[in-house]
């Protein structure tokens, strides 16, 4: 596939361009979630970046609301999850009825990874909205 240098300046190009560089930042960041927390599968990529999302808000989930979100089964939620727990990578803990499953960022320092995954994170978006306010 030849790649685009960018719009030529015909209706629709700076859309489709515009279009390109999100989706391929998406994809960055995804591979660099997915390498960072030593994904096995792809499609693990959403359930860890939710449960990371819940818990850095405060609110984490639990088996029933992933799968609610993710539109599966809780116990296809509680099996994907099981080798990320297994490994630390994240932990679940008791509040109240509920079981939340917690982000466990401290792991993939331990494994060598840089502290703070998301300065590499940052530079793409920003390198995206770079090329797009400069197309």
């Amino acid at each position: 596939m030849a790649e685009d240098s960018g719009p030529t300046g015909r209706a629709g190009d700076a859309t489709a361009y515009r279009m390109r560089r999100l989706l391929e930042t998406y994809y960055d960041l995804t591979l660099q979630i997915s390498e960072r927390l030593d994904v096995q599968d792809m499609s693990d990529v959403l359930m860890l970046v939710l449960v990371a999302i819940a818990d850095l808000r405060g609110a984490p989930m639990d088996a029933e609301l992933l799968a609610e979100k993710l539109e599966s089964s809780r116990s296809t939620i509680e099996r994907r999850l099981k080798p990320y727990l297994d490994n630390g990578r994240i932990a679940k803990e008791r509040r109240g009825k509920s079981v939340v499953y917690l982000w466990s960022a401290e792991v993939g320092e331990r494994d060598g990874a840089p502290p703070d995954m998301s300065v590499d994170m940052v530079r793409a978006v920003m390198a995206m909205v770079f090329d797009i306010s400069n197309d």
